[in-house]
């Protein structure tokens, strides 16, 4: 369950985090999928970034995750990790650029 929330604020903190670095033109979206949705609406972006975190949350009330699901969970957890690290990074070095 923890993990399954940890993606949800991972998820929101992400989209927020992108949509600032987008906004001020200091990056630009690296998955194409999320770039088309983009292209079409921030609103339904935010929508995507909360949706399938909270099914998941649903899905693992109805079914606790074991086995190879609840690896796949730990990987995107860790995946999800990373790219806040690297929005931390863009950010430290940008707002050191601009000091």
């Amino acid at each position: 369950m923890r993990l399954c929330v940890f993606l949800l604020i991972a998820g929101l903190l992400d989209a927020v985090l992108t949509h600032f670095g987008m906004a001020s033109g200091i990056v630009d979206e690296g998955n194409p999928m999320m770039k088309l949705v983009i292209e079409k609406s921030w609103s339904f972006f935010y929508i995507i970034k909360i949706l399938l975190p909270l099914l998941l949350l649903g899905l693992f009330y109805l079914r606790p995750f074991k086995g190879w699901i609840r690896t796949l969970l730990v990987s995107t957890c860790v995946l999800y990790f990373s790219v806040l690290v690297y929005h931390m990074v863009w950010m430290v070095l940008y707002f050191n650029s601009a000091s």
